[in-house]
């Protein structure tokens, strides 16, 4: 998060001073008490795989609903991801912009939670459903853990969160639950949803480089654009059994964030045999962590950095494939010590967090 974005989460909280409390008994349903309750197994749980304590989720708040905020680029660009500052954001609701939205693709976005900023419990993140509400605890926690772009934060904390979720719906709830079936559904269903950003994502860079080229007019770029959103909603329709409602530019690059490297994240998530405190320690340990990036350009190297990394574990010096996972393991391992060393004993990962990327969006979710 940087320091414009946190400031404004700060002056938010800092405004309604008594919404902030430590969970209450009294003025809550027995549901809510419940999802509170919840809340403290999930830590516990995090605890068990690994994590680092968080200040996240510790108190509750009765007037903070949810945190707002709007993206925004032009029509005939496509930004690279939450990272690249052609994707513009303001907080609030877009009607609050102080200038004309039209000329922009817009996505409003509305979420329960954001991490780094000792988020509480929220009045919308008790409403969830119970399956949005396990993972995006996992979620949000796991984003304390690492110190890299987004591009890497997010999909390594949707591949460890659902991971994390299905194992602590598995025990507490069975694999029968509805809540067990919601969470494995979704999971699976994110590496076709990665699929289909990413065809489609190329799909428009090209036809915007063919635009600023001079090889298309804008009329004809835009009724190009039309058609193929048409054609990635109807997919993303068949996968979810609904369309986006904001799908345009800005919410493509939102989307690409998450999953531009989810299915690597997950592949290594695989190579594990699915052994979630092994796919842990092989993320928290990725090179390239709290190095700060002032392009776009400087962004992919750092990027391709972790994935080179990532890559070159999962790949045997036959160039197949190692489904033993001992190779990536013991990469993890040894990047953990070199961290360690260039540390010299004198910073946790935790406190590495407080050096962020000068050149990061406002928040992480």
């Amino acid at each position: 998060m940087n320091r414009v974005a946190l400031a404004l989460v700060i002056v938010l909280l800092l405004i309604i001073p008594g919404c902030m409390r430590p969970y209450p008994q009294s003025t809550l349903t027995s549901e809510q008490q419940y999802r509170l309750q919840l809340v403290e197994e999930i830590k516990a749980f995090e605890k068990e795989l690994g994590f680092e304590e968080t200040e996240n989720f510790k108190t509750y708040s009765d007037e903070v609903e949810t945190y707002d905020f709007y993206f925004y680029t032009p029509r005939t660009t496509l930004p690279y991801s939450l990272d690249d500052p052609s994707l513009r954001y303001g907080t609030g609701k877009p009607q609050s912009a102080p200038f004309d939205l039209k000329e922009f693709d817009v996505f409003a976005y509305s979420v329960e939670a954001i991490a780094g900023v000792k988020t509480p419990v929220t009045r919308s993140l008790l409403r969830a459903p119970l399956a949005r509400f396990i993972h995006i605890i996992f979620h949000e926690d796991w984003h304390e853990q690492i110190d890299s772009p987004l591009g890497i934060e997010e999909p390594t904390a949707e591949v460890v969160s659902y991971a994390a979720s299905l194992r602590f719906a598995e025990e507490k709830f069975g694999r029968d639950s509805a809540v067990f079936k919601t969470l494995n559904q979704e999971f699976q269903k994110k590496l076709k949803e990665s699929e289909i950003y990413q065809r489609y994502y190329d799909e428009l860079s090209l036809l915007y480089s063919q635009f600023r080229s001079g090889k298309l007019s804008k009329k004809e770029t835009l009724s190009r654009k039309s058609s193929l959103l048409q054609a990635m909603g109807d997919e993303l329709k068949d996968l979810w059994g609904g369309k986006p409602a904001q799908l345009n530019n800005a919410f493509i690059a939102f989307q690409m964030t998450y999953f531009r490297h989810f299915p690597l994240m997950y592949q290594v998530f695989s190579a594990t045999d699915y052994d979630l405190e092994k796919t842990i320690d092989i993320f928290r340990w990725v090179p390239s962590q709290g190095v700060k990036f002032g392009s776009v350009e400087e962004l992919k190297r750092i990027e391709a950095e972790v994935t080179d990394y990532l890559q070159s574990a999962l790949t045997s010096k036959r160039g197949v494939f190692d489904t033993s996972v001992s190779s990536i393991y013991t990469m993890a391992q040894a990047s953990q010590s070199a961290l360690l060393f260039r540390s010299s004993g004198s910073q946790s990962n935790l406190a590495k967090l407080e050096v962020r990327s000068s050149f990061v969006h406002p928040f992480r979710h």
